[in-house]
């Protein structure tokens, strides 16, 4: 009977004790830090650092492992200049967060339509409204999802993560990420945490609330807080949590072997199909699938299959919407029946293929395709280019660019996103239509005839246009076969020789010439990058004024006519 009564007296001492843990943790006395504790309370693996006294610097992150960070302890480190403090999610999030790097290629200083891009991909969620930050003095950004309610933080990670590589938006560390991340699952005892994440506008920091231009605007809690409102009563939660159920789905299907399990495969490619499309370049994923299907589940083959495949693609939700390629649907269907025919076979048959996937063999096939696929792409827009830069056509604004490229090369615009180094104004280098192939240093005074030789008055044609303008005169002078000994290198700066003193009607036209230069040298754009920056203070192209511009081609044309002459006299000492 004791021992019943101290059985008893035990389990009356516990039960409190354990009420008393499930009680929530006092907050801070000011109103704001309220809000921003209950926004950000998760507890567990808190992340804290010193703040860096050069902003150039990394802020050296601990991890807090021995015990929950309390709200107002958190508080205090977010009122302390001297410290940085970040956390991570628990089960349930109200945000989600995409972090660009200040070196990302996604950062708007670099792509000025990537926020744009972004922005309408997680439209396609149901997610309408966001709020921009600098996340530190170096830069970087950081774009808030507020929330009107709790989602699942595994669910959002997931449909943030399908949602932006539908978009041709792949996640890379430095460059594009994602809170809450896609965290590994874990193994039996074990917990594995979200990736943690500073928080905002914190003293000292350097984080302040940006416009879409990029402007600093007021960066107190309360006006953190009164954006925030509105952006999560702009959600499409319903929207949201559909894009979460199907995103979690697909997860699921991708994390088991296909070999191992035929059902699941099969399931996965009719839920593909289901779905169709959803957004703007699926075209090829989606008749590649259906070719798939009709391959192992319905044993398809010849112009059965590719019938199959255009009358499926056709058919499927969001084809007329988004689907645009529907111009040559046929073409494609039967390019992607003979593709998927030559990789796999019907189930229950002996494999058409040797499973090796060495070079040379039948397994190769689909990637010779794609890779076919991409050359040809790579080459029309190329081609584009050069008939618009010939044309004297050729936009200098991006989104203009991208219009005329993509309706003469019949490319849809993400097509275009995937070769931004050919046609892009901070990327790419055109291909002269004639590689001039003539070597030997010139000296200062034939540079300065060859100048010199070029009208004085105002030139009509542009200085891209073959035999036409200042560039004309240089191209018969570096192929009128002048030489002579003593040739040493040239120097800039030098005057304007008077064949640069033209009245563009537009800059373009000295942007232009400036990637005929660099295409005639040959240069790749990282070497092109290096010659400007050597030659103007570390500075990219396109920081340059416009003075500095002209300066740039007046550099880049004597350089090409050095090459040139060196070229010619090295074959000419050869057949010598």
């Amino acid at each position: 009977m004791p021992r019943k009564q101290k059985s008893t007296c035990k389990s009356q001492a516990i039960a409190p004790q354990r009420a008393r843990q499930r009680l929530p943790e006092p907050l801070p006395r000011d109103p704001l830090g309220q809000r921003l504790c209950q926004l950000f309370s998760y507890p567990w693996q808190a992340i804290v650092a010193p703040t860096p006294t050069d902003a150039s610097q990394k802020p050296a992150w601990q991890t807090l492992t021995q015990y929950p960070l309390k709200p107002r302890s958190l508080w205090t480190y977010w009122q302390d200049a001297a410290q940085l403090v970040g956390v991570r999610f628990g089960p349930t999030t109200y945000h989600g967060l995409i972090d660009l790097d200040a070196l990302s290629l996604h950062h708007p200083t670099r792509d000025r339509q990537a926020l744009l891009t972004i922005r309408a991909a997680l439209a396609s969620i149901g997610i309408h409204q966001t709020l921009l930050l600098r996340s530190s003095w170096n830069g970087g950004l950081h774009l808030y999802i507020p929330l009107p309610e709790a989602v699942p933080t595994f669910g959002l990670a997931v449909a943030l993560k399908h949602c932006l590589e539908a978009h041709h938006l792949p996640l890379q560390a430095g460059q594009l990420e994602v809170f809450p991340n896609v965290k590994r699952y874990s193994k039996a005892g074990e917990y594995s945490e979200y990736n943690a994440h500073r928080l905002p506008l914190q003293l000292g920091s350097g984080s302040v609330l940006l416009s879409d231009r990029l402007q600093p605007l007021p960066s107190d809690l309360s006006s953190f807080f009164q954006q925030w409102d509105q952006a999560a009563a702009a959600q499409d939660v319903a929207q949201l949590h559909e894009a979460i159920a199907q995103a979690k789905k697909q997860h699921q299907y991708r994390s088991y072997n296909r070999r191992s399990n035929t059902a699941l495969w099969q399931q996965e490619l009719e839920t593909e199909m289901e779905q169709g499309w959803t957004g703007p370049g699926q075209t090829n994923h989606l008749l590649k699938t259906i070719g798939c299907y009709g391959v192992v589940f319905q044993s398809l083959s010849g112009e059965a299959l590719a019938h199959y495949i255009e009358h499926t693609a056709i058919h499927s939700p969001g084809y007329p919407e988004w689907c645009q390629h529907q111009h040559e649907i046929s073409r494609r269907a039967q390019e992607w029946a003979e593709a998927a025919e030559n990789y796999y076979w019907p189930l229950g048959t002996n494999p058409k293929r040797d499973r090796t996937l060495s070079p040379g063999t039948a397994a190769n096939n689909i990637v010779n395709f794609n890779q076919k696929r991409a050359e040809d792409a790579q080459a029309r827009i190329k081609q584009a280019v050069l008939d618009l830069t010939q044309q004297g056509q050729l936009p200098d604004r991006l989104t203009a660019r991208a219009q005329a490229i993509a309706s003469i090369a019949q490319c849809s615009h993400s097509t275009l996103q995937k070769y931004k180094e050919i046609w892009h104004p901070e990327w790419y280098v055109i291909e002269p239509p004639e590689t001039v192939t003539a070597p030997s240093q010139p000296s200062a005074d034939e540079l300065t005839k060859a100048l010199e030789s070029s009208p004085r008055e105002e030139l009509h044609t542009s200085v891209y246009m073959k035999g036409g303008g200042a560039d004309g005169v240089l191209e018969k002078q570096i192929n009128s076969g002048r030489e002579g000994p003593g040739r040493e290198e040239m120097s800039f700066p030098q005057p304007l020789a008077p064949a640069l003193a033209i009245a563009y009607d537009d800059l373009s036209d000295v942007i232009v010439g400036i990637q005929i230069q660099i295409g005639r040298l040959g240069w790749t754009v990282e070497q092109a990058h290096q010659f400007i920056a050597d030659n103007f203070q570390g500075k990219r192209r396109s920081q340059l004024t416009d003075d500095e511009l002209i300066g740039l081609l007046y550099r880049l044309r004597t350089r090409s006519i050095q090459q040139a002459l060196r070229h010619r006299s090295a074959r000419d000492i050869q057949h010598s």
